[in-house]
């Protein structure tokens, strides 16, 4: 396997743990709890980064093209998926479902793929960068669960 496909496996597997313990420390009462009617749950939190981790292996393959990128479209969409999934084991089987799928897609890069440089709507990107997104994008969200988590206490949770 290519060192940096096995640097990029690594890096969304520790995002991954990491989103996995953060929902696994939260409350059951909370999982479904939001701050605000239009923010995010635990739960749906999980499962953005499912759908988000999918999304981004498409447009990444696809070599992230600007047609089609509407993040308010992809938004509304998301949001209407996770919407309904209210419990740990759904979201945690779609976020196995979406990692699976992207370790498969990452190991079928050659090194052709690898030596690819995208032109996407944020300017040039090289695809050895790109395929770390993913991992980026959970991380991010690791930390929304990380602040719900805060609001309530997270002293007497852990």
């Amino acid at each position: 396997m290519n060192e940096l496909v096995a640097a990029a496996k690594a890096e969304f597997d520790r995002a991954k743990a990491r989103m996995v313990n953060a929902l696994n420390s939260t409350p059951d009462e909370k999982i479904n709890w939001s701050p605000s009617p239009t923010s995010r749950t635990p739960v749906e939190i999980v499962v953005h980064s499912a759908l988000g981790t999918s999304g981004l292996q498409g447009w990444i393959a696809a070599g992230m093209p600007a047609e089609g990128f509407d993040p308010v479209a992809i938004d509304a969409g998301s949001r209407e998926a996770e919407s309904k999934v209210k419990t740990r084991e759904e979201a945690f089987a779609m976020l196995d479902d979406a990692s699976t799928k992207f370790h498969g897609w990452l190991d079928s890069l050659t090194e052709d793929d690898l030596a690819k440089v995208h032109q996407s709507p944020f300017g040039p990107f090289p695809m050895t960068a790109a395929m770390t997104i993913p991992a980026d994008h959970i991380r991010g969200h690791v930390a929304q669960i990380d602040y719900i988590q805060t609001i309530h206490g997270d002293h007497t949770w852990r």
